[in-house]
């Protein structure tokens, strides 16, 4: 009787959870709150083109500006990335998502030293997965996948955990509310960025300038950044080469096109990168694309030092603004017609 009345209560306590937790992600923190949208981004199967990666894209590049360079309409260009993606992630979207895309031809995706060492991000994005990730089967049965987030029993069940009690997920966010000033001060604005990503996600597909609220935050060649420090972008994290590694392989396996970007950072960050030698294993990565010898076509495009002394094209030290955007996405067009319009002369 007992354990039948606890059995009870845990499912009610689940199913409350469920259905009043979106209540408390307005209250969360940008990321969290982009990667609760995502989950339920539309899409169309009819697709051609496939757009991943991080916040770098989901600030610095438009759905349209990659339907005009492929020549395709708007809504064939599926649009992907998110905030603190990971190439675990990558991998595991490729895996869900492109057997369902039957004329998709080349995916878009950006790579920095932020997704090829072990970083804050790292851990980020697998605290993300757990709180707002769908669990897929291919999470266990991949070897890279089940190494990188579940690499013990604990975690998997703390997935399981979270996705029967969702509250779970949330308490490192919402409990902050109590304690820290700083995010005390900044529930108003939350909500708005609330607002701002769940209209980006029904109108743009989910671009937006990286915490912009009907504004365009920009940096100055004057601002200081004490704790800038890249040095932890030098190193190399294995399990994230690998997963780079298969996930190009497994496009490849699929006759699929790659277009990889390197996107700039504001200046103060890429020169601090290029102080501490921060770009190396990245590097490494991209002369293997380039020298490996693929069936289908694999281009790497680094737009590092584009905009070296264009300090107002930043919104932060990562991501692009508008007015960057607006720059990049011409730089990007010229510099990939551009591409298109040699190799068709070569033939």
């Amino acid at each position: 009787m007992k354990l039948r009345f606890l059995i009870l209560l845990l499912f009610v306590i689940s199913l409350l959870m469920h259905f009043t937790w979106k209540y408390l992600v307005p209250y969360c923190d940008t990321t969290s709150i982009y990667w609760y949208f995502a989950k339920d981004r539309n899409w169309n199967p009819k697709a051609k083109i496939l757009v991943l990666g991080d916040s770098q894209i989901v600030s610095g590049i438009l759905p349209e500006t990659i339907a005009e360079i492929e020549s395709v309409s708007l809504d064939e260009v599926l649009f992907l990335p998110k905030p603190s993606q990971q190439p675990e992630g990558i991998l595991s979207d490729t895996l869900s998502i492109t057997s369902k895309l039957p004329n998709l031809r080349k995916v878009y995706v950006n790579i920095s030293p932020l997704n090829t060492s072990k970083n804050s991000i790292t851990d980020a994005h697998k605290q993300l997965y757990y709180s707002f990730g769908g669990f897929e089967f291919h999470h266990i049965t991949e070897p890279l996948l089940r190494k990188a987030y579940f690499s013990n029993l604990a975690d998997l069940s703390w997935k399981f955990v979270i996705q029967m009690f969702p509250y779970f997920g949330l308490s490192s966010n919402t409990n902050r509310i109590f304690y820290d000033p700083i995010v005390k001060e900044d529930l108003k604005r939350r909500r708005l960025e609330f607002d701002a990503i769940q209209n980006s996600m029904r109108l743009k597909s989910g671009a937006w300038i990286w915490k912009s609220i009907n504004d365009d935050p920009t940096l100055k060649e004057g601002d200081k950044f004490p704790n800038l420090d890249t040095t932890i972008l030098a190193g190399k994290r294995e399990l994230s080469i690998q997963l780079w590694v298969q996930t190009i392989q497994e496009w490849e396996k699929q006759k699929l096109e790659v277009v990889i970007l390197r996107i700039p950072f504001s200046p103060q960050m890429e020169m601090d990168l290029a102080t501490k030698n921060a770009n190396g294993v990245t590097d490494s990565l991209f002369d293997w694309m380039e020298k490996t010898h693929f069936k289908n076509q694999r281009v790497v495009y680094d737009f590092r030092s584009s905009f070296l002394k264009d300090f107002g094209y930043f919104a932060d030290l990562t991501h692009l603004n508008q007015k960057g955007r607006d720059a990049f996405g011409n730089l990007l067009k010229k510099t990939l017609l551009d591409h298109t319009n040699s190799s068709a002369k070569g033939m």
